[in-house]
């Protein structure tokens, strides 16, 4: 029986097991790590108009800052998803809730694999002593990585209470410029627990 074939006779449960862990898979390959907080807060107040809290940074040509660089591109990532989600952007004035954000650069310190040595064994093999190359590996994974961390907050118009917050960790290829499209992917990812507006 041909791939094809066996594909279409695979029962439907099946099929969407799949597409959720090719889903999971990709994102856990993407160099992204996402840290939402429960939306419970942000779903009970049923808000669906926002604003930004603050104007964009001044953007000048010689710039380091890294807020100053990838500011267009977070605005441009939350935009689109919270109109793909329902949300209106309105004026400051009759916004129902307000979201701001914090763009860093960082370090991932990494860790090295359990018994990443010469004289160690692996957990799941007895008398198995860890190769060269399985130790170069992981002390070259092990290095500190840089990585850029954004921070997304939403609150409240009214109150300034704190509805909801999401971290981005992104790893950063290169450091002398920003990827934009990387950027606006990464904060799309990091709003994909918000619900629908209702």
């Amino acid at each position: 029986m041909s791939i094809t074939a066996r594909f279409l006779r695979t029962p439907a449960p099946m099929l969407r097991m799949l597409a959720l862990a090719s889903i999971t898979l990709g994102s856990a390959c993407s160099g992204v790590d996402v840290t939402p907080a429960s939306t419970e807060t942000f779903s009970e107040t049923q808000y669906t108009r926002y604003a930004w809290r603050s104007e964009p940074p001044s953007q000048t040509a010689s710039s380091r800052d890294v807020l100053v660089k990838k500011s267009p591109a977070i605005r441009r990532g939350v935009e689109d998803k919270m109109s793909e989600l329902g949300y209106q952007r309105v004026d400051k004035s009759v916004a129902e809730f307000l979201i701001e954000y914090l763009a860093v650069p960082g370090f991932n310190d990494g860790q090295l694999a359990h018994g990443g040595s010469n004289d160690g064994l692996y957990g799941s093999s007895v008398n198995r002593e860890i190769d060269g190359a399985s130790e170069d590996n992981a002390q070259e994974l092990s290095g500190a990585v840089q990585t850029g961390d954004i921070l997304l907050v939403f609150l409240d118009a009214t109150s300034s209470d704190v509805l909801w917050r999401v971290e981005i960790t992104m790893v950063v290829e290169d450091a002398n410029r920003v990827d934009t499209d990387d950027v606006e992917r990464a904060v799309r990812q990091g709003l994909a627990t918000l619900p629908p507006a209702s």
